[in-house]
């Protein structure tokens, strides 16, 4: 990709992408309550591609001879993260519970339960179900590792690496075969890849490429099984095809945004900066939507416990799309002050002493 004059810059750029991905993955939670074909599948077939090829695309070749310092990066930036939320839910698993977000009779924990859980937090396995959409951050983390580990080798021949990676997850796929890596860990290599080889591609097209691309795209979903998560390894690559046109019109639509319309590129930059946290806790602020729901409309209180949304009030998915957004983006913007706050305190009374 090539950003050449680009107003708002390249990080924008990115960060516009990543800010409508999100927004796919919480559209496509909040509207659980109905169906509408071919949009219900471009989240889960498009969106988390997406993630992975941006930040294939991100990757600084300095860290080829650096690989260390990417390491290290990538642990602070994922793996940290991951254990961190794995942790805190599964400390806040009994007050979950006794609120109505877990069904009714799941069991609480004992200390020693909670013990019997850091194992599998530390080897990236998150145990609770509000923080069920953490298994693609441990996808993401893997693919990363993956990628490093043969980044010599990947710049000289990166196409061929992109088909490797490929066809090792679709022979995973088939045999069933897996020590921790999964399919879906090479998938994200792949598509790693294909982002790191695709930053010499021009994206600034017009729009009737984009139209194009977005008509393939359709398509594609229409006829194509198989999905990020969950793969049809037989129809690897109509699948690849397909994930290839949708990338291409949503990053002409970013790239697009971020050139003309400094308003929304600001908006979903600024969410596109922050989908750690939105996708951490966008199904807890959904069950919040529902809890105050069942409060105000009388209903049943085990419907707080439907995840992640109430599934027969079809009107509330906007309720539950706005919420999934703000409610993370607003617990981020509170932690910062805070810690701000707590900063500036530290530093007063720590000169005065």
């Amino acid at each position: 990709m090539s950003h050449p004059n680009l107003p708002n810059g390249y990080n924008s750029h990115i960060a516009v992408l990543k800010g409508i991905a999100m927004l796919g993955i919480i559209w496509e939670h909040a509207t659980l309550s109905f169906s509408i074909p071919v949009i219900d599948r471009i989240p889960t077939m498009l969106m988390l591609p997406l993630f992975v090829i941006a930040s294939g695309y991100c990757f600084k070749d300095v860290y080829v001879t650096h690989r260390q310092e990417y390491v290290k990066k990538r642990i602070k930036s994922l793996y940290w993260p991951f254990v961190k939320w794995g942790a805190v839910f599964v400390l806040l698993h009994n007050v979950f519970c006794r609120i109505g977000f877990y069904p009714a009779g799941t069991p609480l924990y004992s200390w020693h339960d909670m013990a019997a859980r850091v194992p599998h937090i530390l080897v990236m396995h998150s145990p609770e179900t509000l923080v069920g959409a953490n298994w693609f951050i441990t996808e993401l983390f893997f693919g990363c590792m993956l990628f490093i580990a043969f980044v010599p080798l990947i710049r000289r021949w990166p196409l061929a690496w992109v088909a490797g990676f490929a066809l090792v997850a679709a022979a995973l796929n088939v045999t069933g075969f897996h020590i921790r890596l999964r399919d879906v860990s090479f998938m994200c290599a792949s598509y790693y890849t294909l982002g790191y080889l695709m930053r010499r591609v021009n994206i600034a097209h017009g729009w009737p490429v984009i139209a194009l691309m977005a008509a393939l795209f359709v398509l594609g979903s229409l006829t194509v099984p198989g999905n990020f998560s969950k793969m049809n390894a037989m129809w690897l690559i109509p699948n690849y095809a397909t994930v290839i046109a949708g990338s291409w019109a949503v990053a002409g639509i970013a790239w697009h945004i971020a050139a003309s319309d400094r308003w929304m590129a600001r908006c979903l930059a600024y969410i596109g900066n922050r989908t750690l946290i939105i996708l951490v806790l966008h199904f807890t602020a959904m069950h919040l939507v529902s809890w105050a729901l069942v409060a105000t409309m009388h209903l049943p209180h085990d419907y707080v416990a439907q995840h992640p949304v109430i599934t027969s009030l079809v009107w509330s998915w906007p309720i539950y799309f706005a919420a999934g957004v703000a409610v993370p983006l607003a617990f981020d913007w509170m932690t910062a002050k805070v810690g701000e706050y707590l900063k500036a305190w530290w530093n007063k009374h720590r000169h005065k002493a």
